[in-house]
């Protein structure tokens, strides 16, 4: 579940149990969104009515309609929430970035763009690439190591980008400290399409 703080911006990833907990705690609101529908019924969910904070008694209270998540208890049939408001806390902490790169942390830096066509690339189509390789001396460094796909990565092997024709379009640099709410990038499910940071 998309965790906001009370200035609604996204801070990081919960679990749903923990998101329950937390309203049921009143440390969080869960957000009420709402969309319009077309015309069969269905919702639209590029398009959405109004968005509503609301406490976990108003919120059991709520219907569980048919494109909602929801869990069963014996007294309870209850929307699952996807998106949380912290009621107190303000700040975004910022990430930085240490040690090895990671295939994470080159996707937050480089926008997951494939640093050789240019494309914007799916998570689990990424991998990381040494622009050295390795074995010929290149270092497991960020100003060493970009994104590509792994199609492009094991076609050019343990040989330098001259070598296949390959040209970088991206300079890999050490990555710079971003806020948290910079980070979260993929919708992982629609309601927290409106709260996220666009890259530029």
């Amino acid at each position: 579940m998309l965790k906001l703080n009370k200035l609604w911006k996204p801070i990081g990833v919960e679990l749903v149990s923990k998101s329950i907990c937390d309203l049921m705690t009143e440390v969080t609101y869960a957000m009420d969104i709402v969309y319009s529908l077309n015309p069969d019924g269905t919702p639209n969910f590029d398009k959405h009515e109004y968005v509503n904070p609301v406490g976990w008694d108003e919120w059991i209270k709520l219907p569980v309609r048919d494109w909602d998540l929801s869990i069963r208890s014996t007294h309870l049939h209850v929307r699952v929430p996807t998106v949380v408001i912290t009621r107190d806390y303000s700040k975004v902490h910022e990430k930085k970035f240490k040690g090895k790169p990671t295939k994470e942390a080159l996707f937050i830096r480089d926008n997951g763009i494939d640093a050789y066509t240019g494309r914007e690339l799916e998570y689990e189509e990424a991998t990381i690439d040494h622009v050295i390789p390795k074995h010929r001396g290149g270092t497991d460094t960020y100003d060493n190591t970009v994104l590509t796909t792994k199609k492009t990565n094991n076609e050019k092997g343990d040989r330098l980008n001259a070598e296949v024709g390959l040209k970088l379009l991206i300079n890999p640099h050490n990555p710079k400290p971003i806020k948290v709410s910079h980070t979260i990038r993929k919708a992982r499910h629609h309601d927290w399409e409106p709260f996220l940071i666009k890259p530029r």
